[in-house]
Parts: C-alpha cells; sequence; structure tokens
C-alpha cells in the first residue's frame, strides 16, 4: 500500500495526480468496454455473416487491443463481433449506452436525458434512432399467426406547417391531412404500416398488400368489418371475426378492446413526440407497438434488456427515408 501525504501536498500537484488518474480510469474503460461491447453484440447478432457478401463470416484470430476478428471467405473483409452494429459507432461506455436506452424507453424527453447522463442531444437522438432501428428490425421479422387483430388508424401528421386552404401540409409542403397508419398484432408481434402514397382511407387493395408475407393463410382476424379488409380476409382465407362499430355496444367493445387501447396508447405516444418527422411516422409507430406489446407481456425491466440487445445486435440504419419523401434524419 502507497501513502501519500496529501495535507502537505500542494493544490498544483493535486491537481496533476488527480488528472492522471481520471485519464488512467478513462483508458481502462475504453479498454473494457471494446471487450463488453464486442461480446453483447456477439450475442445479440441473429446471424454472423459479411454485410457486404452475405457469406458466413470465419474467425481469424484476435487484433492487437485482444478483441476476436472474423475474416470474410470471399471478399477478405475483416470485422469484429461490434463491426456493423449500433455499438460500433459510439464511445460511451456500456453503463452509459444503458443509462441513455433506459431513460428513452420510459419515455424521457431529449433533453432529460442528456442532463442525467450527462451526454449531448445529437448522442441522445443517435440512441432514439436505434431504438427505431431495433423496433423495424422486429417488425419486419413480424408474421402474424393464430389470432390477431388489424385495423386503420387515422391521425393528423405530428409535423405540419399550419391548416391552409382546408388542410394540413407538412413542413415540406406536402398535404398530409388524414394519414392513415395500419395496426396489426398478435399474442407475439406486430407490425405498423404507413400509407404514404395515399392520403385518406387506404383502399382494399393497399391493406392486402400491406400484409403480404406477414400474416399466415386461415388465422383468425379480429376487425371492425371495413368493406376495405373483405379482399384481405379473401385472399388469405382468414377466419373473419368483424364486429360493427355500435358506440356503447359490449359485444363491439369486448371483441375490439384490444385494439382500441393499442390505438390509445400509440395516439398518446405520438401526441407525447411533437416533431416527428413525416418519413418516421411509420419508424415512431413500430417503436410504440414494440415497447406497448412487451411490456404489457413481459414487464418494463425485461423489455429495457430485450431492446438494449436488439440494439447491440441490429445493423443501422434502416434509413427512415425508404419511406415516403426523401428526408434527412
Amino acid at each position: 500500500m502507497y501513502s501519500i501525504d496529501i495535507d502537505g501536498c500542494p493544490d498544483a500537484e493535486l491537481d496533476f495526480v488527480i488528472d492522471l488518474l481520471t485519464a488512467e480510469r478513462e483508458r481502462r474503460e475504453r479498454a473494457s468496454a471494446r471487450f463488453e461491447k464486442a461480446r453483447l453484440a456477439r450475442s445479440g447478432k441473429r446471424d454472423l455473416r459479411c454485410p457486404d457478401c452475405g457469406e458466413t463470416l470465419r474467425r481469424d484470430g484476435k487484433r492487437g487491443d485482444g478483441v476476436v476478428q472474423y475474416e470474410c471467405p470471399k471478399c477478405g473483409r475483416k470485422f469484429c463481433d461490434a463491426s456493423n452494429s449500433s455499438l460500433s459507432a459510439s464511445k460511451l461506455p456500456v453503463g452509459k449506452i444503458r443509462s441513455v436506452v433506459t431513460m428513452i424507453a420510459m419515455d424521457c424527453p431529449d433533453w432529460v436525458v442528456a442532463e442525467v447522463a450527462g451526454v449531448n442531444i445529437k448522442t441522445v437522438q443517435f440512441w432514439v434512432d436505434r431504438c427505431l432501428d431495433a423496433a423495424v428490425a422486429w417488425s419486419k421479422e413480424a408474421k402474424l399467426s393464430k389470432h390477431f387483430w388489424f385495423d386503420e388508424m387515422r391521425f393528423a401528421p405530428t409535423r405540419a406547417t399550419g391548416f391552409e386552404d382546408g388542410v394540413w401540409t407538412t413542413y415540406a409542403g406536402k398535404i398530409a391531412k388524414d394519414s392513415y397508419m395500419e395496426v396489426a398484432f398478435d399474442g407475439r408481434t406486430g407490425f405498423c404500416h404507413v400509407f404514404y402514397d395515399k392520403l385518406g382511407t387506404p383502399t382494399r387493395d393497399m391493406i392486402a398488400k400491406a400484409f403480404e408475407g406477414r400474416v399466415v393463410e386461415g388465422s383468425k382476424a379480429t376487425h371492425d368489418g371495413a368493406s376495405s379488409h373483405n379482399l384481405l380476409v379473401k385472399k388469405m382465407s382468414l377466419v373473419d371475426d368483424w364486429h360493427k362499430f355500435v358506440r356503447g355496444d359490449k359485444e363491439y367493445e369486448d371483441a375490439m378492446k384490444l385494439m382500441s387501447n393499442c390505438c390509445s396508447y400509440l395516439r398518446h405516444a405520438f401526441e407525447s413526440h411533437n416533431g416527428i418527422k413525416y418519413t418516421k411516422l411509420e419508424a415512431y409507430g413500430n417503436w410504440f407497438l414494440y415497447r406497448w406489446m412487451h411490456v404489457r407481456k413481459h414487464g418494463l425491466k425485461n423489455t429495457i434488456e430485450y431492446l438494449i440487445s436488439r440494439i447491440c445486435g441490429t445493423r443501422k440504419s434502416h434509413g427512415f427515408d425508404d419511406y415516403g419523401e426523401k428526408d434527412e434524419i
């Protein structure tokens, strides 16, 4: 054990020692963070393949810092566990990443997350987009089966220039009144799909197309009996469990209670996030649906753990500009 006479140490020397200790501590944290990030990315990845060729990677020893390295047998590119994952671009230690994601999952405003975690707003927004990435990946894997609910949710744009000539227009000048989003889920998974190509009620062909590859033929579908749903029910040979909307009707309210609760939650979540870009509506819808379904089934604590695992293993970014108009995120 070393003993230092702190009382007799001048302030300048004491500050110098503190700076040395702080720098050494940060160096060690960065070194250990590499291995912790690699472990999290490895455990969260669905498949260890080359992002360019799609070939299965093979192990290729270790880098100079001790991190496991992989090589693509086809193109020869080298990767580590965290390559092409959400962790590859972040310099934050794992503990701080976990704190930031936890606060985002609990719906804290960006400025609150930045203040509490001691990071800047851009860093918080980076991790918000990583949450969106994870939710989009989850929704793309969705294949509804057995018994599922679906309906169209109508909402006004969350970022608009104002109400002019009887219609809302987005900040980019496009008409955005009566935007519709398809909401569908079963007991395990679900997805949201925004109809960017048409304002107002979507057609039956648009609804049927939104479900292509996302529902098992012959499943039971609970819905409100809208005529635009008929093609989907017929095309997929679904068990048609429809209930016409009648205000105060107990049979309708019991059958559609889960969907009504979901849409109410989604609407409240959108209202709590004023300023969402139009091109991100679908991504945010999937994020809110992911959170609603997982918290109901697994609780908030487990939901956050699942989310962190998905973020660590999900490639960034899915490119939210693929939805609707081109826009910088």
